[in-house]
């Protein structure tokens, strides 16, 4: 297995045919996440040697003040300019083809590991990892 990164036409076209080839779809929401993500090349693929899609995350590189906004509203809307404003890893979309949730994190943990802080918003609620010494921790649920 590897990970792709190609330019963000094809990492936009690749990560909406991961979820129709398994029968997901993406709502309007998800979509502009996407194409946002793809505009900045933001977008990691995840695929096996054979070249298949296993995942897909879409992310955004936010500010502290970002941050912030995030924290005292989980589902504040980035603007366009926040999403390469800062150090702060922000997953704003994942997919992972069913099954191979913990083949693909395998992978995706080294590129994760660069980032400090990382965060994501799952029911309404913000999650927050801590990359100490290599080690990548859950900080809280807020």
């Amino acid at each position: 297995m590897y990970f792709v990164e190609h330019q963000g036409a094809d990492l936009l076209n690749e990560a909406i045919a991961l979820r129709v080839m398994n029968g997901s779809g993406a709502d309007a929401s998800q979509l502009l996440n996407l194409l946002e993500a793809s505009k900045r090349r933001q977008i990691f693929m995840v695929k096996t040697e054979k070249d298949e899609p296993l995942a897909s995350i879409a992310f955004a590189k936010i500010s502290k003040f970002t941050f912030k906004l995030l924290t005292e509203n989980p589902e504040h809307k980035l603007q366009p300019y926040e999403y390469n404003e800062g150090k702060i890893l922000f997953i704003i979309d994942g997919f992972f083809r069913k099954n191979s949730f913990k083949q693909s994190m395998n992978l995706l943990i080294p590129k994760l590991k660069k980032y400090r802080l990382i965060i994501y918003v799952k029911n309404g609620k913000l999650k927050m990892f801590y990359n100490k010494n290599g080690s990548i921790k859950l900080l809280r649920s807020s």
